[in-house]
C-alpha cells in the first residue's frame, strides 16, 4: 500500500500548475490580413478557465495530497513508528494540521504545500526504518550473548512490530525463549566438565544444541569436549607409535603415525615421529639385507649375495661396503658360472681353445684366498677334467677281420676282428675299405674317462 501511495503522490507533485496562455498579438501594419492570420481568425479561440474552476482544481489537489499524506500515517502507524521517532511522526502530523487549518481557509495553495512537506517528512521518517531494524536485531543480538532474555525479547519483538514477518527476529525471539533453559544446561554441561565426566558433559551440551546451538557457550563447550578428545587420541597414537618405534615394529609405527597425522598433520612430534620411523625402517631394511649378504657369501651362493648387495645399494646409494660386496660378489658369481660350465662340459676341454679358456679359467681362480668349499671342490672338478681331457684311453676296435681298416689322424690298422689301442679323448672318423665295394665310414667320440670303451669299426658282422 505504502508503496502505491508514494507512486500516486509522485506523479501529483510532477504536475505542473495551470497558467494562462499568452495572449495572441496581431498584425495590424499590414493592409490587409494575411492567409495565416485568416485562418486563425477563423479558428475556435482558447478560453482560460475562470476563478471558480482554478479553485476547483486548487481544492481537488489539496484533498489527493491529504488524503496521501494520512495514507502514510496510517502505514508508519502499522509500523510502530511511536516506539521509534515520535518526534518525526509529531512534525508529519503538524505538516498535516496545518493544510488542514490552510484548507479550512480556503487557501489551496498552501494547504498544498503543507501537504507535500508532510510527504517529505513522511519519506524522511520512513527512511530510518531499516537503520531502526537493524538496531533493535544488534541489541536483541547482544542480548543473547549476555545471556539477557528479557532484553533480547524485548528488542525481537519491537522488529516484529515493525515487520512481524522478519526472519531474524523470528529466529531470535524463539532463540530468547530458549536462552534461560540453554543457559542452565551449559552450567550443568560445564560442571561435569569440571568433573572430568566429558561423556556426561557432551551428553548436556548436545541437549542445549538442540535448544539452540548458535549458543556461543554451547558451541565453544562443544569444540572444547572435541579438542580434548581430539588432543587424548593424539596423545594415544604417538605414545602406540613410540612403543612400536623402540621394538622394531615399523608397520604399527608407520599406522600409529598416519592416525596421530591425521588429528595433527602439522604437528612437530607427528612428522619427526614419522621421518625417525622410516629412517629407523631403513637403516633395519639395510642391515637385513647386509646380513643375508654375508651369509649368501659364506655359502658361496654369489648371486644371491650380489642381489642382497643391490637391495642395500637402493636403500642407501651412498653405502661403500654394499657397493664393494655387489661388484665381488658379481665377479665371484661370473666365475662360478664359468667354472661349473666348464667343469661339466668336459668333452668341450678336448679342444685346445676351450682347454686355454678353462686354464685361464682355473689360474684365477686358484688366485682366490681363501678358497671356501665350494671354490676348491670347483678347482679339483676343474683340474681333474682338464687332466682327463688330455689322458689316453684303452679302446678296442672291432671289424670282420677282412675291411682294411684306418683311422683318420692315427693311420692305418690293418685287417682284425679285434684291435686294442689308447686314444685321447675326442672326436675320431674310422674308415672301412674292401676291394670292389665303395669305403664305409662312421665316427665315433671317446669321452673323457671312458671306460675301455669298444667301437665297432665298418664292415664287423
Amino acid at each position: 500500500m505504502l508503496v502505491l501511495v508514494l507512486a500516486a503522490v509522485a506523479l501529483l507533485m510532477m504536475l505542473p500548475r495551470w497558467a494562462p496562455p499568452t495572449s495572441s498579438v496581431t498584425n495590424t501594419t499590414a493592409g490587409k490580413a494575411s492567409p495565416a492570420t485568416t485562418l486563425a481568425a477563423q479558428a475556435v479561440p482558447h478560453t482560460p478557465p475562470d476563478d471558480q474552476q482554478l479553485t476547483a482544481i486548487a481544492r481537488r489537489t489539496a484533498q489527493i495530497l491529504l488524503r496521501a499524506s494520512l495514507a502514510r500515517v496510517v502505514a508508519l502507524q502499522a509500523h510502530q513508528v511511536e516506539s521509534w521517532d515520535r518526534s518525526g511522526l509529531h512534525h508529519l502530523q503538524e505538516h498535516i494540521a496545518d493544510g488542514e487549518k490552510a484548507y479550512s481557509e480556503a487557501r489551496f495553495r498552501a494547504a498544498q504545500d503543507a501537504y507535500r512537506a508532510a510527504l517529505t517528512q513522511a519519506a524522511r521518517v520512513e527512511a530510518e526504518l531499516p537503520t531502526v531494524i537493524a538496531s533493535a536485531l544488534k541489541q536483541g543480538e547482544a542480548a543473547l550473548q549476555l545471556g539477557n532474555s528479557a532484553q533480547a525479547t524485548a528488542a525481537f519483538t519491537q522488529v516484529l512490530a515493525i515487520a512481524p514477518d522478519h526472519h531474524d527476529a523470528n529466529l531470535g525471539r524463539a532463540r530468547a525463549a530458549t536462552l534461560d533453559r540453554v543457559r542452565a544446561l551449559v552450567e550443568q554441561a560445564e560442571a561435569y566438565e569440571q568433573m572430568g565426566d566429558e561423556d556426561q558433559a557432551r551428553a548436556v551440551y548436545n541437549d542445549a544444541a538442540r535448544l539452540d546451538a548458535r549458543t556461543a557457550s554451547v558451541k565453544a563447550g562443544l569444540e572444547r569436549l572435541a579438542n580434548h578428545a581430539r588432543a587424548g587420541r593424539l596423545r594415544a597414537a604417538l605414545s602406540e607409535a613410540h612403543v612400536a618405534l623402540e621394538r622394531g615394529d615399523f608397520n604399527t609405527a608407520r599406522l600409529a603415525f598416519k592416525r596421530a597425522a591425521a588429528l595433527e598433520p602439522q604437528a612437530a612430534e607427528v612428522i619427526d615421529g614419522q621421518r625417525e620411523t622410516e629412517r629407523r625402517a631403513a637403516a633395519a631394511d639395510i642391515a637385513l639385507a647386509l646380513e643375508r649378504a654375508a651369509h649368501a657369501v659364506k655359502s658361496e651362493a654369489w648371486s644371491e649375495a650380489a642381489r642382497d648387495y643391490g637391495a642395500a645399494l637402493t636403500l642407501d646409494a651412498e653405502l661403500g661396503v654394499a657397493a664393494d660386496g655387489k661388484r665381488e660378489a658379481e665377479q665371484r658369481a661370473q666365475l662360478d658360472e664359468q667354472l661349473e660350465s666348464l667343469r661339466k662340459d668336459a668333452f668341450a676341454l678336448t679342444e685346445q681353445s676351450r682347454r686355454d679358456v678353462a686354464s685361464n679359467t682355473l689360474a684365477r681362480a686358484q688366485a682366490i684366498a681363501p678358497a671356501g668349499a665350494r671354490l676348491r671342490a670347483q678347482i679339483a672338478a676343474l683340474n681333474t677334467a682338464l687332466r682327463e681331457a688330455r689322458e689316453p684311453v684303452n679302446v678296442t676296435l672291432l671289424s670282420d677281420g677282412q675291411t682294411e681298416v684306418s683311422l683318420v689322424g692315427v693311420g692305418a690298422l690293418g685287417r682284425f676282428t679285434e684291435h686294442p689301442l689308447t686314444l685321447v679323448p675326442g672326436r675320431y672318423r674310422a674308415v672301412g675299405r674292401r676291394d670292389g665295394q665303395a669305403d664305409v665310414r662312421i665316427e665315433f667320440i671317446i669321452t673323457p674317462g671312458a671306460n675301455a670303451p669298444r667301437i665297432t669299426v665298418p664292415g664287423a658282422p
